[in-house]
């Protein structure tokens, strides 16, 4: 089976998941099906062959992620990216959100609510290497009246965005974007959103996913189900807005060379499937306290050294930075 749309455990988001399904594996005891967390992507595609490790994350971790769900800014920035949206197109029946895989899936879940008629499907995307063209060849087969729109929930360097105009594919809605690369943003603000937590293990029932080849699908490996946490996704799902906001004003286009990873989303995610050797702040403790606590609570876990007052990091656009182990 290569669509699966109406198994449970891969059926979270009620999004058709556009991936070659392989086999069930057991990402806790079988190791060897992924790379290195010290592995980082170097321009080779090769890299995209073999999905990320996935961690594991106990109930306290995950009762503090969904304590944080009910993030008033998170939800002011889904109304104005669905408000923006829907001055772009207001008849919102004829939109169709093609969801990146992972971070954008919820996000869609929350546009497809807010912008009634819309629906939301998902496939995957790799820099350097392309979108699943066999994926996106199926989706404007089967729903070749709607209008498509990319959505990813963050935004680092803009890699995505400028992925997606590389290829020629617009429009792009990023909740999170602080360097402003995206058509459409809820906030160039650098907020954390609780889903950069989110794992394929806990939300998906699924790998990341990994190229294969031209012709084909990109694949991914099942997961037992009852590693799935349903009510995560639920209460996530719960806390959407009911309505829209006022859009932001235009967006200030940023970029900046740096070989670190950089805003609190990307830096999440580095600290759950890469090799982070020290994030740093650019607040003092009592601020990253109050705003940051999931970073601070994964670089506990992971044992990763954290430094506040960073005050250079304002000249990147950012609140939180990260350096990788070599």
């Amino acid at each position: 089976m290569d669509l699966l749309t109406s198994f449970g455990r891969t059926n979270l988001w009620n999004q058709p998941v556009y991936a070659q399904f392989l086999k069930e594996i057991d990402p806790f005891k079988e190791p060897h099906y992924f790379r290195s967390l010290n592995k980082t992507y170097d321009g080779n595609n090769t890299f995209w062959s073999i999905p990320s490790p996935e961690p594991r994350l106990d109930d306290e971790f995950w009762q503090l992620v969904t304590s944080q769900l009910k993030n008033q800014k998170i939800q002011q920035a889904a109304s104005r990216l669905a408000a923006s949206i829907a001055q772009w197109e207001a008849d919102t029946t004829s939109l169709i959100f093609v969801a990146i895989l992972r971070a954008g899936a919820p996000i869609a879940d929350w546009l497809c609510r807010l912008l009634p008629g819309s629906v939301a499907v998902s496939m995957s995307l790799f820099v350097g290497l392309g979108i699943d063209q066999v994926a996106l060849s199926r989706v404007r087969a089967q729903y070749p009246e709607r209008k498509i729109i990319f959505v990813d929930g963050w935004t680092g360097r803009g890699a995505v965005a400028r992925e997606l105009s590389r290829l020629k594919l617009k429009p792009f809605a990023s909740l999170v974007d602080p360097w402003g690369w995206a058509d459409f943003c809820g906030t160039q603000d650098d907020i954390l959103c609780p889903t950069a937590c989110f794992t394929g293990v806990a939300t998906l029932g699924f790998s990341r996913t990994f190229y294969v080849n031209d012709n084909n699908l990109f694949a991914a490996y099942l997961f037992p189900q009852h590693y799935c946490r349903y009510q995560l996704v639920k209460a996530w799902q719960a806390n959407c807005p009911a309505s829209l906001s006022t859009i932001i004003s235009s967006q200030q286009r940023f970029f900046k060379q740096t070989e670190m990873r950089i805003h609190s989303n990307e830096v999440c995610r580095a600290l759950i499937n890469a090799a982070p050797d020290t994030i740093y702040f650019r607040d003092d403790i009592a601020y990253v306290q109050e705003n940051y606590r999931l970073l601070l609570t994964l670089a506990e876990l992971r044992q990763v050294k954290a430094v506040y007052n960073i005050s250079p990091l304002a000249d990147y656009q950012t609140r939180v930075a990260c350096s990788l182990k070599k």
